[in-house]
């Protein structure tokens, strides 16, 4: 391939990163959008892609694949940017909403430029190790191996175990004592009027009045409480010798969890399905109800919840990048899944690893960088499915594939120079983007220190609003009302705001296994 034509091409994926960094900063604008409008204006864009693409030695068929270098570059840079406005504003989309929490918790805690660095190295790190899986994913998803079909197959298994997983990860708060006898006999004596304080493996002796249930089993009542005993012992009053077992109950919020998840899941999947009153009256722009719906289950209750707080505290800012390779690994592979898989959303991603990154110290920065990892993972191993499958897994790969055309499958794959070429692209932007969201990030971090809260957090809300109002219309405003509702709930329970992603993991595990149409239906 001629130089110029690679100088070419590396120019071209700077005007993408640009158009992507555009993207990822406004709320409420995906990158897939601007991957349509790009398609749609193709017929006036390509003839000046050919002129370039002769001018650097190329050739006019060429110009369709320089479009796909704009937006492959865009895709990869608004995975980069998106994370920031979740960080200062919280507003949420798709690829965002697990970051948006975490994100202004940092913030408000001092360190958003912290937050702003996690995001970036995250994005850097799943982004490098997607292009270094390319070639072994090449051997096994391709020929010689040719296993795509056996991972498609994989799909609706991955997201049910997404759907279980998540209330089980619910550990609960509270505790559950009970005493396994060692020994026991009758006694005529008083009560035991010690308070006991229940220590897991720690012997205990007690008397108290033994009363069988008919489910449960025996209990021990003394003044002070209500025992499980756990053995043969007779009834009456009893003195025990025993050792306490103190397990942790997560019954309670595992319902909680899982009821969330339903009526999260049953919104989402009447938004995707555009079954929203008001919709001939006023439908805005027509995007995707998805912004006002993440919006509101995860971007307004963290802006409601910081309203009546203090202002922002001055933002630290250290000059250091943290840095968690392995968190940002594991974000990459995730990526691997939601790039290859289809139906699988960045959320299910996300969820699948989480649960290898939870700690008490760091916990937040830890899913940054994830969260960003899979996100610019998911986009390049997106592009490795495209190239080896021709089949898009994201708004932005539909849109490269539509303007490749019939032939795009041959131009793309190996041993084609094109697709180097476009990872060439992808490096190119990743770098551009990384250094762009750390200055960002650190800009903005000095913006927001010593803001005050209320204000700030009125004009975020009218913000979100207005935009809501001018992409979905007063659908999406319903929607934004319906989910900040719902958004809202789950710290009264005491259980995860991310059980609230079964928005778009019910939705997309029925439309797996083919029963969407019957529940709309129902419905």
């Amino acid at each position: 391939m001629d130089p110029s034509l690679i100088l070419a091409v590396i120019y071209l994926s700077l005007l993408g990163t640009a158009l992507g960094s555009l993207t990822g900063l406004a709320p409420g604008i995906h990158v897939n959008t601007l991957a349509l409008l790009l398609v749609s204006a193709s017929a006036i864009i390509l003839p000046g892609l050919a002129t370039i693409a002769t001018a650097a030695g190329g050739e006019e068929g060429d110009a369709p694949l320089l479009l796909v270098v704009i937006i492959v570059s865009a895709a990869v840079a608004h995975s980069f940017l998106d994370v920031l406005p979740s960080i200062f504003l919280g507003a949420a989309e798709e690829d965002t909403a697990l970051s948006t929490l975490p994100g202004h918790r940092l913030l408000l805690d001092g360190k958003g430029n912290e937050a702003a660095g996690c995001s970036a190295y995250g994005a850097l790190v799943g982004g490098t190790a997607a292009i270094c899986l390319c070639l072994p994913l090449t051997m096994v998803l391709g020929p010689p191996l040719d296993l795509m079909l056996l991972v498609e197959q994989a799909a609706p298994l991955l997201v049910a175990a997404a759907l279980i997983a998540l209330p089980l990860s619910e550990k609960g708060v509270r505790t559950r004592a009970s005493l396994r006898v060692r020994d026991a006999s009758r006694e005529e004596g008083c009560l035991s009027l010690v308070r006991p304080v229940p220590v897991d493996g720690q012997e205990a002796i007690m008397v108290g009045r033994v009363q069988r249930d008919c489910c449960s089993g025996p209990w021990l009542v003394t003044p002070y409480g209500r025992w499980r005993l756990r053995g043969r012992v007779p009834l009456g009053t009893v003195r025990v010798h025993g050792v306490w077992r103190v397990r942790r109950t997560a019954l309670r919020e595992r319902t909680a969890a899982l009821v969330l998840l339903l009526l999260s899941g049953m919104l989402g999947l009447t938004c995707m399905e555009s079954r929203l009153p008001l919709s001939e009256v006023w439908e805005g722009m027509g995007q995707s109800v998805l912004f006002p719906l993440l919006t509101g289950l995860f971007g307004m209750p963290a802006v409601l919840a910081s309203a009546r707080g203090s202002p922002i505290p001055p933002q630290e800012d250290t000059g250091e990048v943290p840095r968690d390779l392995r968190s940002g690994l594991l974000g990459a592979l995730s990526g691997a899944v939601v790039g290859w898989f289809p139906g699988i959303s960045s959320t299910t991603g996300v969820i699948m690893a989480s649960p290898l990154v939870r700690d008490k110290d760091g916990s937040s920065r830890r899913y940054l960088t994830m969260v960003s990892a899979v996100g610019t993972s998911s986009t390049i191993l997106g592009l490795l499915a495209l190239a080896l499958a021709f089949k898009g897994r994201s708004g932005a790969m539909i849109a490269a594939k539509e303007v490749l055309g019939p032939d795009g499958a041959v131009l793309l794959a190996p041993p084609s120079a094109w697709f180097p070429v476009l990872l060439l692209a992808s490096l190119v932007s990743m770098g551009a983007s990384y250094y762009l969201t750390l200055h960002l990030g650190r800009w903005l971090s000095r913006l927001a220190g010593g803001t005050d809260l209320r204000p700030l957090n009125r004009a975020v809300m009218v913000l979100m609003v207005v935009l809501v109002t001018l992409f979905c219309g007063l659908p999406g405003l319903i929607v934004l009302a319906t989910s900040t509702l719902l958004g809202l709930v789950p710290p009264r329970l005491g259980v995860a705001r991310v059980h609230l992603t079964g928005c778009m993991l019910l939705p997309t595990a029925l439309y797996l296994s083919g029963l969407d149409a019957a529940l709309l239906a129902v419905l």
